[in-house]
């Protein structure tokens, strides 16, 4: 995958965990990157190994909650990029303490990294993202920021001002060619998480797997996230594709909660050719009806062009709505697809099947094909309507 090349790119928090399945997955993608982070042996290990993979890449020392050091970071940036069109700001410090135990000094700590670190960053490269009006802007909050939990007040307090930040900053660059949107994890195997596991057995006298399972159960996850699949939603957040998508807090979760339906599939109908014979919604999940989607772009126009090229703008704009209700794609469980050439949409399968795996991944919703003699938009060749089931 090239979606990112010719971008420059800076994660903060680089050295390791998120940060660093991050940084690889954009160099991937083809961005040149600038791994960040205050321990200077880390990125610098993680820049050598994109090197040595074959991508561009650097290691920076910076403190993101020092200001003159985010400045030193941006100028190095700068010069080693060209110009910084992705900041992915990962930097983050955690803590956890009865409220009427938290320091001052804790307090301040936690909020200056985590909240006033995502700040600095956004304030000193957003300004260069709108002069070339393209950038892209995803902090790393956390599903503390979209609510609460006992013994996490400084963490969560300072999580919710990360995705209260990325709402501001999303409705003043909107319309621009920038975006910024968050993602909310739940707990992601990684080296914080370590050490909050280490804090709950010292602190209640748990095994490690017991204070494991205890911390999952807290927030509904059956296993711990792995920070790859963070990476993959950051990344999809900056694609060139990804422009429709701002303001945004992604919740990821990797646990019960993200399934909020149940898959009926009654033996005497046998195996299913879609995703399922049904979906059974509980209480806590939302239906969402996705009306048909054309390729029409932001002025509600569809341009002339081929079948899969059409197929790609109009499933990108599903998955827009889908997101913006707070889904994902795999929330899908129905499409239904409208084409007014059947033969035309057979003889493509192979080209639509790589489009839809770009954007939809491994999940397969069951679909419906419906030939029409045409479509409002008289140069629209195909239109899809979908229906999700979100948390």
């Amino acid at each position: 995958m090239t979606t990112l090349a010719g971008r420059g790119a800076v994660v903060t928090g680089g050295g390791q965990g998120i940060g660093k399945a991050v940084a690889r997955a954009l160099a991937d993608a083809g961005a040149a990157v600038v791994v960040a982070a205050r321990t200077e042996a880390r990125v610098e290990a993680v820049a050598a190994e994109l090197v040595a993979a074959g991508h561009r890449a650097w290691g920076a020392r910076c403190d993101v909650s020092d200001p003159q050091s985010v400045a030193e970071l941006a100028r190095a940036a700068t010069a080693w990029l060209g110009h910084v069109d992705v900041l992915i700001n990962s930097a983050g410090v955690g803590h956890s303490a009865p409220v009427h135990r938290i320091a001052l000094e804790d307090w301040n700590r936690v909020l200056a990294v985590n909240a006033t670190g995502t700040f600095l960053c956004t304030r000193t490269f957003l300004p260069a993202m709108l002069e070339r009006g393209w950038g892209r802007v995803v902090n790393v909050a956390s599903i503390a920021g979209l609510g609460g939990g006992a013994y996490i007040a400084a963490y969560s307090a300072s999580k919710h001002a990360v995705v209260g930040l990325t709402r501001c900053v999303a409705a003043e660059v909107a319309g621009t060619g920038v975006t910024a949107n968050a993602v909310c994890p739940g707990y992601v195997d990684t080296e914080m998480t370590s050490q909050s596991l280490d804090r709950i057995v010292v602190k209640t006298g748990l095994s490690r797997e017991e204070a494991l399972a205890a911390a999952l159960r807290a927030v509904g996850q059956r296993e711990l996230i792995p920070p790859e699949r963070v990476a993959d939603v950051v990344r999809s957040l900056c694609d060139e594709q990804a422009g429709g998508t701002n303001g945004e807090a992604i919740v990821i979760d990797g646990g019960d909660s993200r399934r909020t339906f149940e898959l009926i599939n009654p033996e005497p109908l046998g195996r299913p050719r879609g995703w399922t014979h049904g979906i059974l919604t509980p209480a806590g999940g939302r239906v969402l009806f996705v009306a048909g989607q054309t390729a029409a772009d932001a002025s509600g126009r569809v341009a002339a062009a081929e079948l899969v090229p059409q197929w790609e703008r109009a499933l990108e704009n599903v998955l827009a709505v889908v997101r913006a209700a707070g889904g994902s794609p795999e929330h899908i469980g129905r499409m239904t697809v409208y084409v007014t050439d059947r033969e035309t949409y057979l003889a493509s399968l192979k080209p639509l099947g790589d489009v839809h795996r770009k954007l939809m991944g491994r999940h397969y919703p069951a679909m419906a094909l419906v030939e029409v003699r045409a479509l409002v938009d008289p140069q629209a060749l195909v239109e899809i309507e979908a229906t999700a089931v979100l948390p």
